[in-house]
């Protein structure tokens, strides 16, 4: 009766697998072996898309700024001089102030890594394989992102309140929903 059991419990998970096949392993795709062998799938670098600065036409088109040296175009984003310009308030002209590198020396921003975004994908892969849920969880998907990270995510409101509790002037949460 036990093995009766199981062999239903088998091919009930079975049936279940079969239907989690999704439009990415259709029969016409013709890049599905190159994919598979390759492994050439890798997810889009969320921060690496920056949206071009938006064309602006001058009032007078006979004074038009001289071209730069570098080659670079004014519709380029360049994030440290946005930085820079966002702390400041005003816009930065390439060679910063000793106001603006006492800023980024105040803050580190010489000293940050460069290759941070590798060492953070390597500890959250490592942190996820040691927080994968319990096998029922997983094999229902009611296991989560949220259910994942949730020991690490902050109640604004209980920092809100322990903050004022120490002194520190903190601005009003907006209402809740």
């Amino acid at each position: 009766m036990l093995a009766l059991g199981r062999i239903t419990a088998t091919m009930a998970i079975c049936a279940a697998l079969a239907g989690c096949g999704g439009d990415e392993a259709r029969e016409d795709d013709p890049d599905l072996v190159e994919r598979v062998i390759a492994d050439a799938y890798e997810a889009p670098e969320e921060f690496a898309v920056v949206p071009k600065k938006p064309l602006i036409m001058p009032s007078d088109l006979t004074a038009l700024p001289p071209p730069s040296a570098d080659g670079t175009s004014r519709s380029e984003p360049n994030p440290r001089a946005d930085a820079l310009t966002a702390l400041t308030g005003r816009p930065t002209t390439g060679s910063s102030g000793a106001a603006d590198r006492a800023l980024l020396a105040a803050t580190g921003a010489q000293t940050a890594r460069p290759d941070i975004r590798a060492v953070l994908a390597a500890e959250d892969e490592e942190f996820r394989s040691r927080n994968k849920g319990l096998i029922l969880d997983r094999l229902f998907g009611v296991f989560t992102e949220g259910d994942r990270y949730s020991r690490y995510t902050l109640d604004a409101e209980a920092e809100l309140l322990r903050l004022r509790a120490g002194g520190v002037w903190v601005p009003q949460l907006p209402p809740s929903e």
